[in-house]
């Protein structure tokens, strides 16, 4: 059975169930979150009863040692978390971007997995474009900014899950739109110090990465001499 199970299941049920608690889910127009929530809470309650049984029950806090990350993840669950911050409500919206900002610290959101809305895509663009489309602008609740700015840098700067190319550069600027917009001396100098961490971590990447295509072509380049070599020997 995977680790963290248990970590996991106390983050996603706490959130969902504050969510469905609140008075703006019991609302009619709110219906279809409601039922992603109920649906969601009935699942994991169900994975909770049979862990239960099978005595297949971790008690870890920590995220998953490299090479040990889990492979049933809370992916699955994301539905009610997206809806929740669609609604536009601050108390919703914090506890939802709270939650997946966790999630993914603690390795149980990888996102790595086909979109099901557009296969095309990873789960994560679409993760990160849930998070980031939660700013609307300077009047943003001020919670809500800091929640944003937690979670996109949790998963730029996370060894579990990857974010690339044009989803990694949506990230970046919502972080400068907030820092340039919002109107909390807390919220712009989180996000300059966030923007500091998540361009530094880029060029870090891409020196990295320089590095390993040197040395793969340092060593094809002595492969062939080798190969040369030994057809001039013969």
């Amino acid at each position: 059975m995977q680790k963290n199970v248990k970590t996991k299941n106390v983050f996603l049920s706490g959130a969902l169930q504050r969510i469905l608690l609140d008075k703006e889910t019991k609302k009619s127009h709110h219906s279809q979150l409601k039922k992603a929530c109920e649906t969601a809470l009935e699942e994991i309650n169900a994975v909770q009863g049979n862990e239960k049984s099978t005595g297949n029950v971790s008690s870890a806090t920590l995220p998953p040692l490299p090479g040990q990350q889990t492979f049933i993840t809370a992916d699955q669950y994301f539905l009610p978390f997206e809806l929740a911050c669609q609604t536009k409500c601050a108390r919703i919206v914090t506890i939802a971007l709270d939650c997946i900002q966790k999630l993914i610290a603690y390795g149980h959101i990888v996102g790595d997995t086909p979109d099901s809305i557009e296969p095309e895509r990873r789960l994560i663009d679409r993760i990160i474009e849930t998070i980031c489309t939660c700013f609307t602008g300077i009047n943003t609740d001020v919670n809500v900014q800091i929640q944003i700015i937690k979670a996109l840098l949790t998963a730029v700067t996370s060894s579990t899950c990857e974010v690339h190319e044009g989803t990694l550069l949506q990230a970046v600027r919502t972080v400068y739109n907030i820092y340039l917009a919002s109107k909390s001396l807390i919220s712009q100098t989180t996000a300059k110090a966030t923007l500091t961490q998540m361009i530094s971590l880029v060029f870090q990447r891409m020196e990295s990465q320089a590095k390993m295509e040197m040395k793969k072509r340092m060593i094809a380049i002595i492969l062939n001499q080798k190969k040369s070599a030994k057809g001039g020997e013969n």
